[in-house]
């Protein structure tokens, strides 16, 4: 566990040293995704979580370097999934969660850029279910888990577009892959907030999900 918040926080230096003269009147933008919540509402019978409440808020600030970006994003989940069967059953969960990246940008036209970007995400979460096996011999059983202050420590990289709307407002469209290690794993869990969606039958501590992201920015400076 030590080792791996030791591997965090080297990493996050590193990317602290590459924001560079960030005192300097450099263009900084605050956002908030605007479409990770939606699908769960709108498409609540259909799609993997229902009824979740994400809120992302992000900072992006330019570097002295041109064409580089330090990008900031925090994040809150809670919600639940669907119970696909018996052996997969609907669980609840809450989490906190931070990233943090290098971005690197390319001007495509005047209005818009092409962006990548790479690096750390943390994630400490909580998640409780119930599942049910039947059983027409010895009758059914019924049975809870719980995990609280679970940690995720993980890798995002990403790529996308950046559309500017007007002189202060900016629309990013983003494309991510992140995959992660639990440092703790006693039972599978189908999402894990900041890292999405998990795949089942990979082992309980790894998690990989894919997915985008569209986030409206708002320029401070």
């Amino acid at each position: 566990m030590r080792s791996y918040i030791l591997l965090m926080i080297l990493i996050g230096a590193s990317l602290s040293v590459r924001a560079q003269d960030t005192l300097a009147r450099r263009a900084a933008y605050i956002g908030l995704d605007v479409i990770n919540s939606l699908p769960s509402f709108v498409f609540a019978k259909g799609y993997y979580i229902r009824n979740t409440a994400i809120i992302e808020p992000y900072y992006l600030l330019d570097l002295k370097k041109p064409g580089r970006r330090l990008y900031l994003g925090a994040g809150f989940a809670s919600g639940s999934t669907h119970q696909y069967t018996d052996f997969s059953p609907s669980q609840a969960f809450k989490g906190t969660y931070f990233r943090a990246a290098y971005e690197v940008r390319r001007m495509r036209s005047v209005h818009r850029i092409l962006y990548a970007g790479y690096g750390p995400i943390i994630s400490i979460a909580g998640y409780k279910g119930q599942y049910h096996f039947n059983g027409p011999t010895f009758g059914d059983y019924e049975g809870q888990f719980r995990e609280t202050n679970n940690v995720a420590l993980g890798f995002e990289g990403y790529f996308g577009f950046d559309f500017k709307l007007a002189k202060t407002w900016l629309l990013r469209l983003t494309f991510r892959n992140v995959m992660g290690r639990r440092t703790k794993a006693d039972s599978y869990v189908q999402y894990f907030p900041g890292f999405g969606y998990t795949i089942e039958g990979l082992n309980n501590r790894f998690l990989y999900s894919g997915g985008l992201s569209l986030q409206l920015h708002y320029k401070i400076r």
